[in-house]
């Protein structure tokens, strides 16, 4: 490819980044009853979309002139690998951040919850639309339809806005991991101190209460039945008082976070299961010790 048909490759990859970001927020919006600016990025585009619509405009050939594009292989090929790449980006989004953004776990046909049979067969759908209607629209087989004096102050433009927009992104998602990681490290500790002292008493019992010391034992574990007790003891440990501040800290700094765009365009979002009872236990706290 010419550096020519790099540059439209990315025009295309930034219009249909755009289309893709208004068919999700429309499908989303439509099923929760009300607006929501659906993406990562605060500006109107999905760059997964995007990256979807190159697959099926070079690699399979809807873009290409010496290749006659198949609507079996743009369908059953286009969709396989557009699934492959929301599988992928779910996973690395949740390696990095601790937080699953979507999850089809309640779709039939799914994989690990990331991916669905529903979605690859709308991706196939998409993919149709795309190479045979909607991207002869832009070009076709012959030639680039639109002018270049207007493509490359476009894609200039576009990718100042887009990386702008990026870096703030990144520090929202940034922040919102460091606050996670803080919490787990406050949780951690409070239940180590806990059971530390807890075990210190326990073990100047009688042998003859062997099964009550294990009974007693078992319960550190068991937020439900012994909160209380265990906030009590909290409050009772003066050394931890500014560990107990920062750990207000950042369960309103998380409360605030709540309120960010990547929060608002995915209110299905949930933190990695290794925190889920973290999570739980560290909201009743908060709450409890406010």
């Amino acid at each position: 490819m010419s550096g020519a048909d790099l540059i439209y490759a990315y025009f295309y990859f930034i219009i249909y980044s755009m289309i893709g970001w208004v068919c999700e927020t429309t499908y989303v919006s439509i099923g929760k009853r009300h607006f929501v600016n659906r993406g990562f990025f605060y500006g109107p585009y999905i760059p997964i979309y995007g990256l979807g619509s190159l697959i099926a405009l070079y690699p399979l050939g809807g873009n290409m002139p010496s290749v006659t594009p198949n609507p079996f292989v743009i369908f059953f090929v286009g969709g396989l690998l557009c699934t492959i790449l929301e599988y992928f980006t779910s996973w690395l989004m949740e390696m990095l951040f601790h937080m699953r953004w979507w999850d089809y776990s309640h779709k039939k046909f799914n994989i690990h919850g990331r991916v669905c049979l529903l979605n690859s067969t709308l991706f196939g759908i998409m993919l149709l639309v795309l190479v045979y209607i909607v991207h002869p629209m832009f070009a076709n087989t012959s030639g680039q339809q639109v002018p270049w004096f207007f493509v490359e102050p476009f894609v200039q433009i576009f990718t100042v806005i887009f990386v702008i927009d990026g870096i703030f992104t990144l520090i929202s998602l940034i922040k919102r991991k460091h606050v996670i990681e803080k919490m787990q490290k406050d949780m951690e500790a409070f239940q180590a101190q806990f059971e530390q002292d807890k075990a210190v008493r326990l073990a100047k019992w009688d042998d003859m209460r062997a099964k009550q010391k294990e009974k007693r034992l078992a319960y550190v574990a068991d937020w439900d039945e012994h909160k209380d007790e265990f906030v009590e003891w909290l409050n009772q440990k003066a050394d931890l008082s500014d560990r107990v501040h920062a750990f207000h800290d950042n369960m309103e700094k998380l409360r605030n976070l709540q309120h960010t765009h990547a929060a608002n365009a995915f209110p299905e979002r949930q933190v990695e299961e290794d925190f889920v009872e973290l999570k739980k236990v560290a909201d009743e706290l908060h709450k409890k010790l406010k």
